[in-house]
């Protein structure tokens, strides 16, 4: 079975809100793909994304979106997008990267 590999990253953030805009502007610094930030008020973001989850355009969650070779995008939403992270951090990264996703994740929206 072939495996599938990952080409970008896209976090989808609010950059009013501190902590989510952290991921945005520290997670390219702990992964070895590259990294796009899209605001979830973006007025087209569930025409570009149609899976993207209803939480996540609606500002109420921040979201890693691993974009695959086949063009193929899988949410993670909150705690659970360092599962998407994982086959792409730097060694020594998953402390700095749990971090911001926990500081975004506990922010009352």
């Amino acid at each position: 079975m072939a495996r599938t590999r990952i080409r970008e990253l896209v976090v989808v953030h609010d950059a009013a809100c501190a902590p989510c805009s952290g991921i945005a502007r520290e997670l390219p610094g702990c992964v070895t793909v590259r990294v796009r930030a899209r605001s979830c008020h973006e007025p087209r973001l569930a025409e570009i994304y149609p899976n993207l989850p209803a939480a996540v355009a609606g500002c109420r969650a921040p979201a890693v979106g691993v974009l695959r070779t086949d063009g193929q995008v899988r949410w993670w939403t909150g705690m659970r997008g360092i599962v998407g992270l994982a086959p792409v951090l730097r060694p020594g990264a998953l402390p700095v990267a749990a971090r911001l996703l926990r500081e975004a994740a506990s922010v009352r929206r």
